[in-house]
This record gives structure tokens, C-alpha cells and sequence, in this order.
């Protein structure tokens, strides 16, 4: 079992600080995501067997993002969003004075 897989160009890994062990992504990718009863983390279980869409499948269903997916270095899941402030959103509330 692990938490940091690498498959070709994609690496997937497990936040543990994340996770809080709901266990949608074992709903999502039966047999490749499973909970570590002990640490009550979502562990990859079968690395080898698991296929970029079930890892991705996995990913996709947890709730508070806690399984990271890179692919070629950059990370491609979940996406990061830019800052919804700046100085665009300033000349905006500048105008309704």
C-alpha cells in the first residue's frame, strides 16, 4: 500500500492532513483506493493494477481534494485557482463609489 505512486509521466499522491477517511474514492475505484484501518488514511493499493482513469476516478470523488494528480511535473488535479482579489477586483469597487 502506498501513498505517493508513480505511473509513466503521472504521479499521484494522498494528503494525509486531508483526508479524512470517507472512503468515496473506494466507492469510486474499487480495489485501487482503499482506508488504512490503522492511520484512517485513503492508501493506493494496487498500484500496479490501477489504470490513469481509476486513479483519476478516485481522485475526483473526495470531497476535500486530498488526492493530488501530476502529470509531467505540473499539477493537473485538482486545479489550482488564482486569488479571486487584486487589483482588478479594487478598480471594480473603486467605480461603485
Amino acid at each position: 500500500m502506498a501513498m505517493d505512486i508513480t505511473k509513466g509521466s503521472t504521479r499521484v499522491y494522498i494528503d494525509p492532513n486531508r483526508c479524512i477517511a470517507n472512503a468515496k474514492c473506494t466507492t469510486a475505484a474499487p480495489g485501487i483506493y482503499v482506508v488504512d484501518e490503522e492511520t484512517g488514511v485513503a492508501v493506493i493499493e494496487n498500484a500496479n493494477e490501477a489504470t490513469v482513469e481509476q486513479l483519476f476516478a478516485g481522485a475526483r470523488a473526495c470531497p476535500t481534494q486530498a488526492i493530488i494528480i501530476e502529470q509531467f511535473g505540473r499539477r493537473v488535479y485538482p486545479r489550482i485557482l488564482t486569488p479571486m482579489f487584486g487589483e482588478a477586483r479594487n478598480e471594480a469597487t473603486d467605480e461603485s463609489d
